[in-house]
């Protein structure tokens, strides 16, 4: 299954600020998809954000 998703104007400006940061803390640049990956892995089923230890 495919999901396509477009974001515009300051959605799509925070997406690239916060794409930038995470591929900082990798070491290489994140792919679109791996963002979003990491983005939902901080989520909780529920919708609780999971705290990020590696500060």
């Amino acid at each position: 299954m495919t999901t396509h998703i477009k974001l515009h104007g300051t959605k799509a400006e925070r997406f690239e600020e916060v794409k930038l940061e995470l591929s900082e803390r990798m070491g290489y640049e994140l792919s679109n998809p791996e963002v979003l990956g990491l983005l939902m892995a901080g989520i909780d089923a529920d919708g609780t954000l999971l705290e990020y230890e590696g500060r």
